[in-house]
């Protein structure tokens, strides 16, 4: 899976007009990546980590605070609204023009790779065995929080 699939899967397989329901949004994304290959699944993850791991900076978190009074939790579901507006506001949020992600969250992006491979095997989604490389913990990109 290339970056370019992922935001498109994001964008053009969840449910946006259920926007409110995150669960109702992420779930054609989850039984689409259920129907793939387990190495789908897993590139969809690492892809995630590595977009999640690049937002997790000090600076961000800073800016992000500024906006509202966040956690290590709230920061990450924050990064994770950036990855569920498109590569293009990802962008953004990246180089620093788009503050007003810290006010947002999509934690239910997180679920969908183990939710998938659950889905899958016909296991519960706890039983998930992919560990990506990068974590995209508040506070795992070290060299961005010194």
């Amino acid at each position: 899976m290339t970056r370019q699939q992922f935001f498109s899967y994001i964008m053009d397989i969840c449910d946006w007009d259920k926007l409110g329901d995150d669960e109702a949004v992420i779930e054609p994304l989850v039984l689409y990546l259920s129907k793939q290959s387990d190495e789908e699944i897993f590139s969809f993850e690492d892809i995630m980590a590595q977009l999640l791991y690049a937002l997790d900076t000090k600076k961000n978190f800073m800016k992000a605070c500024k906006v509202y009074d966040h956690s290590d939790d709230t920061f990450l579901y924050s990064r994770c609204a950036a990855l569920t507006n498109g590569e293009e506001y990802y962008e953004k949020v990246k180089r620093g023009r788009m503050n007003k992600v810290w006010g947002m969250e999509f934690e239910a992006i997180l679920s969908v790779p183990a939710k998938a491979w659950g889905r899958k095997h016909g296991k519960d989604p706890a039983e998930h065995p992919h560990l990506p490389s990068l974590s995209y913990e508040t506070g795992s990109n070290k060299n961005e929080w010194k």
